[in-house]
C-alpha cells in the first residue's frame, strides 16, 4: 500500500514530491568525501601518536593498565618512531607485590602492520640489561580465552646481553645472558632458545623445528645446571640437573629420546616419538631415591611411563598412564587449547600395595576414577572410589564404595559425596552389627588448603547420625566430629539399648594415627536379664567421657550409671579385640557400697564385685563375689565374713533364654555349716529353698516374693556346732522370718540355746525372742554363764532406728545386780550416747554414761561398789572390797581423765590363802599427752605404802599401751607386810609374810624401767601349800639397777635346822617379771608332803620367762620318806568339787586350772625312808624329778638297804629290792622286793 502524506495543520494531504533524478551520483560523492576525511583523520592520529606528545600518551595509557593476571608496566620515554625502530626507556614490570623487573633500555624492531593480518611480528627485541629482581606473583585469570594464541607470532631476534637475577629468586645473586628467536605459523613452528648463567652457572639450549607440510621435524633440548645453580633451586632441589633431548627423523616418522640425571645419577629415561603428528614416550621414572616417606614408597624401585597423544588445531588428545609395583595411574583424553575445554577426559588410580601408602593399611582393589568435560573452570565432574576392603590397623570397611559429581567452581569448590560400605571391621561384633552398611552422604568444601565437611549424613543398620570434618591438605592435620545415635539395639542376655554420643577426632601424636574424644550416653529400653534387673531395680542409663589413641583403645572416664536400686562411677578401657576393663564403685540399694571390675565382652563380661556391708542383719561383710561368664550363663564364686564366721560359696547364676534367672548353690559353707539349693529370680525376689546339712547345723532357708519383698523363713537347728574365732553352742535352735524390701527390713524370731561360748564370755544358757522393723522392736532375753564370774540375767530391749532402751536384772556371783533405771543409748553423730545410768550389786551402787564414735568417753561415779564385778571385765581377777569415787575418761582426738577412787578392804584371796586387807586411795589425771597419779595404802589405820608417777609424753594409741611405753618418771615407798602385795599377785605356789621395805625411784618406760633403789626383808616366811616348805628367818638384800632387782644375799632356815642361801635377779622388761635366782640348799626340807619329803643339799635355780618357770637342780638326798598307797589322797594344791544346785547338768560351769611351775630336779642319796602298804625300809636312791610342783614326776629307782615286811601278822625281813618310779602322776611306783621270815 503507498504511504500518503497529511498536513498537520489542516489535517488535509499534502502534495507528492518526487526526487531528484541524480540523487545516487550525490549520495556517493558523499560517502567518498566522508573516506577522505576519515582517512585524513586517521592519518593525523597515526603521525599525532608517533610525536612526542603522542608517546607521553601512550606512557600514560600504559601506566594506567593493569593486566588480568595484575602485571602493571612502566616505560619512562619512548625514543625513535612506535611504528617501526623504538627505544622503550626505564621500563619496569610490576605486580601486586611490587617491581620485580627492570630495564634501562629496550630496543624494539616491530611491525604494528602485520596485526591486520592476524600476526604478531617483531625483527628484533634486544636489551644490554635486564634485571630479574624475584618472580611474579599472578592473580588467578578470570578471563576465559585459549591457552595457545590463535595468530601466527615471528620474532627474529631476542637478546639479552646481561640478565641480573636477584637473590631472591634462586638463593644468590646470579647474572647471564639470553638468547632466542621463534616463528609460529600455520604449518611451521620454528623455536630456538639458548640461556647462559656466567661463571660456570646453568646452561639450558632448545631447538625446534616443526613443518609437518614439509614432513620436518626437529627436535633438541639441553639443561646443564650445578647443584647450586639456578634451575634447581626454581624447582626446590640442591641437586645438579642434567636433561637432554634429542633424535632423529621427519614429520612422518621421528624417534628420540629424553634423559634426566639428578645428582649425576640416571633419574629417568625415556623413548620420544613422533609419528605424523602423534607424539609417543615410554621409559622409566626413578625418583624414589631422592625421596622419603609415602613418596618413596610409592615410587620404589620405578615408575613406568607410556602416553601418546596429537596436538591438531590446538586440541592434545591422547593418553598417559605411569605405574609402580605399588601404584597405576592412567589420563586419557582430550585438552581443547583453544576453547579450554575438557573433552571425555578420564582419570584412574589403582593402589596396589595400600601400605606404600599408609604403613598401616590394607586393602584390595582399592580404585579412584575421576571425569571431566566441560570448560576448564567450570568443567562437569565425576568421582568414583571403590574397594573390595580396605583397613588401617584392625579397623576398615569392606565393600567401599564412594562417589560424587557436580561442576568445577572456583575455590572453595563444594563437591557432593556418598559413601557406602558392607561393613566396618576390626570393632568388635557387637559394634560391628551396629554400623553394619554404613554410608555418609553430604557436601564437601574443597580448596587448594583445605578440606571442610559440614552435617554429614551418616548411616548405619543401628547408627544414623551427623559427620563434620576438616582437612588441612598441607600440614596433614584433620579434625572430625561425629554425632550419632542408635535407638532400640538389642544385645542378646542384656537387652533393647539407646545410644547418643558426640565425638572428635583428630590425629595422633606426631600425626601418627587418630585421637578420639567425646562423650557417650546409653540408655536402656528393655532388660531381659532378670538378675541383673533385680539388681538395678528398673531400667538403667548411662553416661561417659571416652578417649581413644592412636594405639586403638577407647578409654572410659567419668562413667556414671544411673538406675533406681544401683548407681555407679568408673573408668575403664575397650581393648582392640572388643572387650572391656571396667573398674567402678557405687552404691547398691539392698547391698550397699560394692567396688566392681569387668572385663570381656559387654553382653556377658566377666564381674568381680567387693561388698562391704550387704546384709547386716546376717552379718555379712567384705564379701567378693566373683562371676565367670559361661555358655548357660555364670559360675560364681562368693566369699566374705559373716556371723557365723568367714564363709564362701560357688555354684552357677543360670539364665534361660526366656526363663527366669536360677541361682544354683552348690555349697555355701560358714564356719563348718554346709548349705546348698536353687533360688528362682522371680519379681520381688528369690523362690527356692537352701538345705542346710552335713555340718555344724541343719534345718532350711526358704525363699519366697512378698509383694516386693523378699522373705526368708529360717528353720536351723544346733548340735555341737563350733564356728571357729566366733561362737560355739552346745545344742539349740533358731526360728524366724526375714523380709527384705527396698525401705523396709522385717526380722522375727526365737533363739533357745544351751552352752554358748564367745571369746572369755560363757553363758550356760540363752534364750531370746525378737521382732524389729527397719532396726525398731523389742528382744527380750535371758541368759546365764561366766566371765570371771558366774552371771545371770533377764533384759528388755526396746529398740529404735536411734533410740535403745535397756532394761532388766540379774545376779553376778549369787549378789543381785539391778538396773535401778532404763538404760538408755541415743545415736550420737558415729556413735552412741549412754544416758546417766544407775545400778545396785551387792549393796553398792554406781551410775555410768558416755558416749562411742569417733569421741568416745566414759563417766562413772561408785558408792561401795564391790570389786567383785571387775571379774567381768577381767576374769579370775578374785578381787574383794568395795570402791567409793569418780571416773572421766575421753580419749582419741583430745584424750583428757580424771579418776578419784577409794578402795576399802582391797584383797585377793585364791584356792588356798587370801591377802590382809588395806586401804588404798588413788587419784589420776590424764591431759592431752601426759598423764600423773597419786596413791596411797594404809593397813590397820597407819601408812604402809605411798606411790606417784608422770608419764609423758603419751602418743595416741590405745591408753595402756602409751602408758606402758611412754617417758615414765615414778616413785614408790613401801614398808608393810610383805604377804599384803604378794597375795594381791595371784600367786599360789609360793606364799612370801613378814616384813617388807621398798624404795624405788623409777624412770625409762614403764615396758622397760630403769629402777633405782632397794628391797629388804628381815624375818620374813616363804610358805609353799604345794609342796609343804616351810622357810623360816628369811632375810635379803637387794637393789634396783635399771630393769633388774639384784639380789646379793637371800637366806633362811628350813624346819629341823637346815637353811637355804643364794643370789639371783629380778627383771621388769616389755610389760614381763623374768626370774633367774640361784640357792644353795644345806640339809633343808624343801619338800614335807604327806606322802613324800626330802630334806636334800646341793645348788638350785628358779628360772621364769613370765608364763609358768623351771625349778631346777642336782640334789643330795640328806634324808627322805616315801609313804606307798597314799600317792592319790596325798593332794597338792586342795582342787574344790563345788556343785551349784538349782541347775541342770549343762549349766555347771568348770573351774579354772592352776598352772604351777615345772620341776627338773636331779635326787640321789642313801636315806630314804618307805613305809606303808606293811612295809617299813630305808633305801638308796637315784631319781630325775619332772612334772609340776604341784604334780611331780619321778624317773628312776631306789634300792633297799634293809627293811621289815608286816604281811598277815608276820614279820618278813626283806632281803632284795627295788622300787622303780615310771614318771606317773599321781606316783605309783612298781616294787618289786624278797621278803624271808623264820617258822
Amino acid at each position: 500500500m503507498a504511504d500518503i502524506a497529511i498536513d498537520a495543520r489542516t489535517g488535509e494531504p499534502l502534495e507528492p514530491r518526487r526526487l531528484r533524478p541524480d540523487w545516487r551520483r550525490r549520495l556517493l560523492n558523499e560517502l567518498f568525501a566522508l573516506f577522505v576525511g576519515l582517512l585524513l583523520l586517521l592519518a593525523g592520529l597515526v603521525v599525532l601518536l608517533d610525536s612526542a606528545p603522542g608517546h607521553r600518551f601512550i606512557v600514560d595509557q600504559l601506566s594506567r593498565l593493569e593486566t588480568a593476571s595484575g602485571l602493571r608496566i612502566r616505560i619512562g620515554r619512548i625514543d625513535g618512531s612506535i611504528f617501526g625502530k623504538s627505544q622503550l626507556r626505564n621500563v619496569t614490570i610490576a605486580d601486586s607485590r611490587g617491581v620485580f623487573l627492570t630495564s634501562p633500555n629496550i630496543k624494539l624492531d616491530w611491525t604494528p602492520g602485520a596485526w591486520l593480518n592476524n600476526k604478531l611480528y617483531v625483527d628484533s627485541m634486544t636489551a644490554e640489561r635486564v634485571a630479574l629482581i624475584r618472580l611474579p606473583k599472578l592473580k588467578p585469570s578470570t578471563r576465559k580465552g585459549p591457552i595457545l594464541p590463535g595468530f601466527d607470532i615471528h620474532i627474529g631476534e631476542l637478546r639479552i646481553d646481561r640478565l641480573d637475577i636477584g637473590p631472591a629468586v634462586g638463593g644468590r645473586a646470579r647474572s647471564g645472558s639470553v638468547r632466542g628467536k621463534a616463528d609460529v605459523r600455520s604449518g611451521r613452528a620454528l623455536i630456538e632458545l639458548s640461556a647462559l648463567v656466567n661463571n660456570g652457572g646453568d646452561r639450558i639450549a632448545f631447538h625446534l623445528d616443526a613443518e609437518p607440510d614439509g614432513d620436518k621435524f626437529d627436535l633438541f633440548a639441553r639443561v646443564n645446571a650445578p647443584a647450586d645453580g639456578l634451575v634447581p633451586a626454581l624447582i626446590g632441589t640442591r641437586r645438579s640437573v642434567d636433561l637432554t633431548i634429542g633424535g632423529k627423523g621427519s614429520w612422518t616418522r621421528w624417534r628420540g629420546a629424553a634423559a634426566l640425571d639428578l645428582s649425576a645419577r640416571a633419574t629417568a629415561r625415556l623413548a620420544l616419538g613422533v609419528d605424523s603428528g602423534r607424539y609417543r614416550l615410554q621409559g622409566q621414572w626413578a625418583p624414589a631415591q631422592f625421596l622419603t616417606g609415602k613418596l618413596q614408597r610409592l615410587t620404589v624401585p620405578l615408575v613406568s611411563i607410556r602416553g601418546d597423544a596429537t596436538l591438531k588445531d590446538r586440541q592434545f588428545d591422547g593418553q598417559l598412564a605411569a605405574g609402580s609395583p605399588e601404584l597405576r595411574a592412567v589420563a586419557k583424553g582430550t585438552l581443547d587449547l583453544a576453547n579450554n575445554r575438557y573433552r571425555a577426559m578420564r582419570l584412574g588410580i589403582d593402589l596396589l600395595k595400600p601400605p606404600a601408602l599408609f604403613p598401616n593399611m590394607t586393602g584390595k582393589s582399592v580404585r579412584m576414577v575421576w571425569t571431566l568435560d566441560g570448560p576448564f573452570a567450570t568443567a562437569d565432574y565425576s568421582y568414583r572410589l571403590t574397594s573390595q576392603f580396605v583397613q588401617f590397623d584392625n579397623n576398615g570397611f569392606t565393600g567401599l564404595h564412594a562417589e560424587g559429581r557436580g561442576k568445577l567452581t572456583p575455590w572453595p569448590m563444594r563437591v557432593p559425596i556418598r559413601l557406602a560400605a558392607k561393613a566396618i571391621t576390626g570393632i568388635g561384633d557387637v559394634a560391628g552389627a551396629m554400623l553394619a552398611n554404613p554410608t555418609i552422604e553430604g557436601w564437601l568444601s574443597i580448596t587448594p588448603k583445605l578440606v571442610q565437611g559440614q552435617d554429614l549424613r551418616l548411616s548405619s543398620a543401628k547408627w544414623n547420625g551427623k559427620l563434620s570434618l576438616l582437612i588441612d591438605l598441607v600440614s596433614g592435620r584433620f579434625e572430625v566430629l561425629l554425632s550419632g545415635a542408635m535407638q532400640r539395639y538389642l544385645i542378646p542376655g542384656l537387652g533393647l539399648v539407646d545410644v547418643i554420643t558426640d565425638l572428635r577426632v583428630v590425629p595422633g601424636p606426631n600425626n601418627h594415627g587418630s585421637h578420639v574424644v567425646g562423650t557417650a550416653k546409653a540408655w536402656v529400653r528393655r532388660l531381659d536379664n532378670s538378675f541383673f534387673q533385680s539388681l538395678t531395680g528398673g531400667l538403667p542409663s548411662l553416661t561417659t567421657n571416652l578417649e581413644r589413641g592412636s594405639e586403638g583403645i577407647v578409654h572410659f572416664t567419668n562413667l556414671q550409671v544411673y538406675s533406681p536400686k544401683l548407681r555407679l562411677s568408673g573408668a575403664g578401657e575397650r581393648f582392640k579385640d572388643g572387650t572391656f576393663h571396667i573398674t567402678a564403685v557405687g552404691r547398691q540399694a539392698k547391698y550397699g557400697p560394692l567396688k566392681m571390675v569387668l572385663d570381656g565382652h559387654i553382653e556377658r563380661p566377666k564381674l568381680e564385685i567387693f561388698l562391704p556391708s550387704p546384709n547386716e542383719t546376717l552379718g555379712i561383710t567384705d564379701m567378693r563375689l566373683s562371676l565367670d561368664p559361661t555358655a548357660a550363663g555364670y559360675n560364681y564364686r562368693a566369699a566374705g565374713g559373716s556371723r557365723l564366721g568367714p564363709f564362701t560359696s560357688n555354684g552357677q547364676i543360670l539364665l534361660p533364654h526366656g526363663a527366669p534367672t536360677v541361682i544354683a548353690v552348690a555349697a555355701l559353707d560358714a564356719g563348718g555349716a554346709h548349705a546348698s539349693g536353687n533360688l528362682k529370680s522371680v519379681p520381688g525376689g528369690f523362690l527356692g529353698r537352701l538345705v542346710l546339712a552335713n555340718g555344724t547345723l541343719g534345718g532350711t532357708l526358704d525363699f519366697s516374693p512378698a509383694g516386693q519383698a523378699q522373705r526368708i523363713d529360717a528353720h536351723i537347728a544346733a548340735n555341737n556346732a563350733n564356728f571357729p574365732d566366733v561362737f560355739s553352742v552346745r545344742s539349740g535352735r533358731a526360728d524366724g522370718v526375714i523380709i527384705l524390701a527396698d525401705d523396709r527390713t522385717t526380722v522375727e524370731g526365737s533363739v533357745d540355746a544351751r552352752g554358748i561360748a564367745s571369746g572369755a564370755v560363757t553363758l550356760a544358757r540363752l534364750t531370746a525372742n525378737a521382732r524389729l522393723v527397719n532396726g525398731t522392736g523389742q528382744v527380750r532375753a535371758a541368759f546365764a554363764g561366766r566371765r570371771g564370774a558366774a552371771f545371770a540375767f533377764s533384759t528388755l530391749a526396746d529398740i529404735a532406728p536411734n533410740t535403745i532402751r535397756l532394761s532388766g536384772s540379774g545376779r553376778i556371783d549369787r549378789q543381785p545386780l539391778v538396773l535401778n533405771q532404763a538404760a538408755v543409748l541415743t545415736r550420737d553423730g558415729d556413735g552412741w550416747a549412754l544416758a546417766p545410768t544407775n545400778l545396785s550389786f551387792a549393796g553398792g551402787n554406781a551410775t555410768v554414761s558416755g558416749r562411742s564414735g569417733s569421741r568416745p568417753e566414759v563417766h562413772a561415779q561408785l558408792a561401795a561398789m564391790p570389786l567383785e564385778v571387775l571379774d567381768l571385765l577381767w576374769p579370775n581377777l578374785d578381787l574383794s572390797g568395795s570402791a567409793t569415787g569418780r571416773l572421766d575418761y575421753a580419749w582419741k582426738s583430745n584424750r583428757s581423765g580424771r579418776l578419784d577412787l577409794k578402795v576399802h578392804g582391797l584383797s585377793r584371796a585364791g584356792l588356798v590363802l587370801a591377802s590382809k586387807p588395806i586401804d588404798v586411795a588413788v587419784a589420776a589425771v590424764v591431759s592431752g599427752n601426759q598423764a600423773g597419779l597419786r596413791a596411797v595404802a594404809a593397813s590397820d589405820g597407819a601408812i604402809v605404802g605411798r606411790a606417784q608417777a608422770k608419764f609423758a609424753p603419751l602418743g595416741a594409741g590405745p591408753l595402756v599401751a602409751e602408758l606402758m611405753n611412754a617417758p615414765l618418771f615414778a616413785q614408790l615407798r613401801y614398808v608393810g607386810p610383805a604377804d599384803t602385795l604378794w597375795r594381791l599377785t595371784g600367786s599360789e605356789v609360793i606364799d612370801m609374810s613378814g616384813p617388807l621395805a621398798v624404795g624405788a625411784d623409777i624412770g625409762g618406760r614403764l615396758a622397760n624401767p630403769l629402777i633405782r633403789g632397794s628391797l629388804k626383808t628381815a624375818n620374813g616366811r616363804l610358805e609353799s601349800q604345794v609342796t609343804g616348805m616351810v622357810i623360816d628367818h628369811v632375810a635379803s638384800q637387794a637393789r634396783f639397777s635399771g630393769a633388774q632387782l639384784i639380789f646379793s644375799q637371800i637366806a633362811g632356815q628350813t624346819t629341823g635346822g637346815g637353811s637355804i642361801s643364794g643370789n639371783g635377779t629380778i627383771t621388769f622388761s616389755g610389760g614381763k617379771t623374768l626370774l633367774n635366782l640361784g640357792f644353795t640348799a644345806n640339809q633343808a626340807l624343801l619338800l614335807n608332803r604327806d606322802d613324800v619329803a626330802a630334806r636334800v643339799t646341793g645348788p638350785l635355780q628358779l628360772k621364769s620367762d613370765a608364763n609358768g618357770g623351771v625349778i631346777s637342780g642336782d640334789l643330795r638326798l640328806n634324808k627322805g620318806r616315801f609313804q606307798l598307797g597314799r600317792a592319790s589322797a596325798a593332794s597338792t594344791v586342795p582342787q574344790l568339787n563345788v556343785r551349784e544346785t538349782g541347775l541342770d547338768e549343762e549349766d555347771v560351769i568348770e573351774p579354772a586350772a592352776l598352772h604351777p611351775w615345772k620341776l627338773n630336779l636331779k635326787l640321789a642319796g642313801s636315806d630314804l625312808q618307805v613305809t606303808g602298804l606293811g612295809i617299813n625300809s630305808r633305801w638308796t636312791t637315784n631319781l630325775q624329778v619332772g612334772g609340776f610342783a604341784d604334780s611331780p614326776r619321778f624317773q628312776g629307782r631306789a634300792d633297799l638297804v634293809q627293811g621289815n615286811y608286816d604281811f598277815a601278822g608276820r614279820i618278813f625281813r626283806l632281803d632284795r629290792g627295788t622300787i622303780r618310779f615310771q614318771g606317773e602322776s599321781p606316783v605309783n611306783p612298781l616294787l618289786d622286793i624278797h621278803a624271808e621270815a623264820a617258822l
